[in-house]
């Protein structure tokens, strides 16, 4: 069994680690259940013979017994939740890692490329996503496999290129009088420009903000500029993430967002925002942008950690 736990929505899927073909997949809100454990009986129920394998993909930093999600209240001890569910393992690792994973077994057609060229053989790749939070890893190679390097570059500070946005950021929350990435850069992180942008026009903020379906419809300009600012600030990090890994195999970007934004981004400022770095122009200008459109592609990087941790085949 496969999962990719996330800080809004949970899936699971029943994985062939030989093709990485997924069965079984279910999708449901984490809001439905109060706790992981109740979500995972829910789905083992449902099928007629349970896995005794588990690979779960969380939103959350993996470095011990006991995980907590970054943007979710459910945690949980893998010890206790294996025992629970009647597996004999349960192998964890961070979202961004497994998707990581899923790189080079993409098709062609799961890909929308936003400028560069094609990406360079064997070269380190990155991948990051704005969802209920941001993401990044990167996967480099090493002899007959690659490797995922997680991270949490999402909570890297953020900060302004100009007084306007300096404005802006000034209205944005805080956690512990820190400004992450991601209080711009994500979902809320689209809610928070909006009611910035709002705030600083005079105007009315709805309790319920869709700024990307606003956006898209046409008819809300503090949507547009909202967009306008993501997509800028998306693209400085993503050229930052370029840069910190070297990542002349591409940049990936996954996530619920930006798949319906793509237009928005290869006509918008997000391009010149990634290449704009002054002396890495050059760099940067080569490397090729790609937004995942898979929808699955965590749920099969979590099957392709699985198979590695068990030395089945390497990808």
């Amino acid at each position: 069994m496969v999962a990719d736990i996330g800080g809004t929505n949970a899936r699971f899927a029943l994985a062939d680690l030989a093709t990485l073909e997924l069965t079984h997949i279910r999708h449901a809100p984490c809001s439905r259940h109060s706790t992981l454990e109740a979500a995972l009986h829910d789905y083992l129920g449902g099928l007629d013979d349970r896995p005794d394998q588990a690979v779960l993909a969380v939103a959350a930093p993996v470095s011990d017994e006991e995980v907590r999600l970054t943007n979710s209240q459910w945690s949980f001890h893998t010890s206790n939740l294996c025992l629970s569910c009647g597996f004999k393992t349960i192998h964890v690792v961070n979202d961004f890692e497994a998707l990581a994973l899923s790189l080079p077994v993409l098709a062609p057609a799961e890909l929308y490329q936003i400028g560069g060229s094609l990406p360079e053989e064997h070269a380190t790749k990155v991948v990051l996503g704005p969802g209920t939070g941001l993401g990044v890893a990167g996967l480099v190679q090493s002899e007959d496999r690659w490797i995922a390097v997680p991270g949490e570059g999402g909570h890297i500070s953020l900060g302004a290129h100009d007084v306007e946005e300096l404005a802006l950021l000034a209205k944005l929350p805080k956690a512990g009088g820190h400004l992450s990435a991601e209080k711009a850069i994500s979902g809320p992180g689209l809610a928070n420009l909006y009611r910035a942008i709002a705030e600083a026009r005079g105007a009315t903020v709805p309790e319920s903000i869709d700024v990307v379906a606003w956006a898209l419809a046409g008819d809300d300009a503090i949507a547009d500029e909202a967009i306008e600012i993501f997509s800028t600030w998306l693209g400085r990090f993503a050229g930052n993430m370029a840069l910190a890994f070297g990542a002349r195999g591409g940049v990936y970007i996954g996530g619920g967002i930006v798949p319906k934004i793509t237009a928005v981004l290869s006509a918008g400022p997000f391009r010149e925002a990634f290449e704009q770095k002054g002396r890495m122009r050059a760099y940067l200008a080569p490397i090729p942008v790609f937004v995942i459109l898979a929808e699955f592609a965590t749920l099969k990087g979590a099957a392709a950690a699985l198979r590695a941790k068990l030395c089945t085949h390497f990808i």
